[in-house]
């Protein structure tokens, strides 16, 4: 019975060592954002409001909100219908901007075909959208389409792609 005792001890020790491991890295972590979200609202002036959470970074000024979440991994769900989804390779990062009345997200992929910029230009074509340029060099390219109020400019290279959505008034 003695023995049991001592390894319930044991396990109860470990078990406060863990959870006080764990709030004091906790502590720290939350520290560390608090002291960025300082700095960066002195780098960009005392009226802007940062908010560091884990891979998401929220900056609020009087022009705007600029977000952007690394834990997103998939489509803007308030993206414009409009626009199609840019369906090739692994969304890594979404980054959203209001400024006045406008809106424009910003979508990072990786492991993205070389196939992809043509796919996508068939794709917004077919939506409506007017391509105003493409180029393609290499293993990469860019295009700049719009229709309407919304424009939407693609950048594909090295099995990554960049797609930015603007949307104005």
């Amino acid at each position: 019975m003695r023995h049991s005792n001592k390894f319930n001890l044991k396990h109860i020790m470990m078990l406060l060592f863990l959870v006080s491991a764990t709030a004091i890295f906790e502590s720290c972590k939350k520290a560390a954002e608090k002291t960025t979200e300082k700095m960066i609202e002195k780098s960009i002036g005392d009226k802007a409001k940062v908010d560091i959470d884990n891979e998401k970074v929220t900056i609020e000024t009087e022009e705007g909100t600029f977000t952007t979440d690394a834990t997103v991994h998939s489509w803007p769900d308030e993206a414009p219908e409009e626009v199609p989804e840019f369906a090739e390779g692994k969304v890594m990062s979404v980054s959203t901007q209001e400024m006045d009345d406008t809106k424009n997200w910003v979508v990072i992929f990786e492991e993205v075909p070389q196939t992809a910029l043509q796919n996508y230009k068939k794709e917004l074509e077919a939506k409506g959208f007017k391509i105003n340029y493409t180029t393609v060099a290499g293993t990469g390219g860019h295009l700049a389409a719009e229709k309407g109020k919304l424009n939407v400019m693609v950048m594909v290279g090295d099995g990554n792609a960049t797609v930015t959505i603007g949307s104005q008034p």
